[in-house]
């Protein structure tokens, strides 16, 4: 019998050294992550030049090339799905995922391969999408690449966990501390800070750890056993479609909301006028000084017409948020009420009495009752 000259460390470092030509000699070079990186670029370059901003400061960009609003996805939009997981609020958002893509993707495109690879992030990314839908319901739009990029971890760990006999204990202490802490820490900072999607990386994590588990193989295994490989690709592929058909309806129609939204701005311009006319004309009738009647009894009338007609206008048409539609019941029973001051002040001017008076001290009250209510954080 012979002793082993070498010691434990040299043993583990031999161990190690057996295990990256293996990884290497399986996979030379990696394509897909660099691939998938280059899109995310590109998706961010072509945004920002039609106007998201170099912070991500302009929503309305993201919602028009493909950010997954469940309002629009849920509205045979689920393309959305996808587009959503290459694009990127602001160039921080960009760089942290792309940066961690590449350190833990090149590993993991090693061990799974350039196929399964690739299945992994775009299953990982989808169902990502699929959760914060659920999650989140029509109120978010949600983009990155985060739920995918924490496939790619779930994938690492279920690979270590399945195939812990064969990667040396050193490497696979070190790669599995490494996932666990940046997982760890990821799901905490998005507990603990609301900008962030943790829907999407609980989502794209569980997605990347099953299909790990079922797709890893030892690294001297040309391919993975094809039974838990069908299992995996067609598992995942079905649960994306019971995703999609299980999906409750969107409770807002979109379109229809933006509209509603364009409505009360509209209100919000043309009311900030006719209030300064109407100021304009109590100001003259309350100087003492002396007016031509006919012609403060014409300006009234044709305030009466501009009031009648802005709330005429305001009107909730098509499926919205019910805050929504409140709010444009509320502006409308506020232009009554001016209406009804108008009104009041001509029946004034033609037979002048303290009843007049009364009740415009009254309406007065009631604007500014409804005016609270419009203002309130609720409404």
């Amino acid at each position: 019998m012979h002793d082993d000259p070498r010691s434990p460390a040299d043993s583990e470092a031999a161990a190690v050294s057996l295990f990256i030509q293996q990884l290497y000699s399986c996979c030379p070079r990696v394509i897909v992550i660099p691939a998938i990186l280059a899109i995310n670029v590109a998706t961010f370059i072509y945004l920002l030049y039609r106007g998201a901003g170099i912070t991500g400061e302009n929503l309305q960009v993201y919602i028009e090339y493909g950010a997954n609003l469940g309002a629009l996805t849920k509205s045979d939009q689920w393309w959305r799905l996808l587009t959503a997981t290459f694009m990127h609020y602001g160039i921080l958002h960009l760089v942290f995922n792309m940066w961690v893509l590449w350190d833990a993707g090149r590993l993991t495109e090693r061990l799974f391969g350039h196929f399964n690879l690739a299945w992994i992030y775009i299953f990982s990314g989808l169902l990502a999408s699929l959760s914060s839908l659920y999650w989140n319901q029509d109120d978010v739009a949600s983009i990155g690449a985060s739920g995918a990029v924490f496939g790619i971890f779930g994938a690492l760990i279920g690979y270590l966990l399945r195939q812990r006999q064969t990667i040396p204990q050193l490497l696979l202490k070190q790669l599995m501390k490494s996932a666990l802490i940046f997982t760890g820490i990821t799901l905490f900072l998005g507990a603990t800070i609301p900008a962030i999607d943790n829907a999407a990386h609980i989502g794209g994590w569980a997605s990347g750890l099953i299909m790990g588990l079922l797709l890893a193989k030892p690294l001297t295994h040309k391919r993975p056993p094809l039974r838990p490989a069908l299992l995996a690709h067609a598992g995942s592929i079905c649960l994306l479609v019971m995703g999609v058909i299980l999906s409750p309806p969107p409770y807002y129609d979109y379109p229809s909301q933006k509209r509603a939204e364009a409505t009360i701005g509209e209100f919000i311009e043309e009311e900030r006028i006719l209030i300064k006319d109407w100021k304009t004309m109590v100001d003259e009738l309350q100087s003492g000084k002396a007016i031509d009647q006919s012609t403060m009894l014409e300006r009234l009338s044709n305030s009466l017409a501009q009031w009648s007609q802005l709330r005429n206008n305001t009107r909730a048409s098509g499926n919205i948020r019910p805050e929504t539609a409140k709010r444009i019941d509320l502006l409308n029973q506020y232009a009554g009420y001016r209406i009804d001051n108008i009104r009041i002040l001509i029946q004034y001017m033609n037979s002048p009495g303290e009843i007049y008076l009364d009740m415009l001290k009254k309406n007065n009250d009631a604007i500014r009752d409804i005016m609270k209510e419009i203002n309130s954080p609720s409404a």
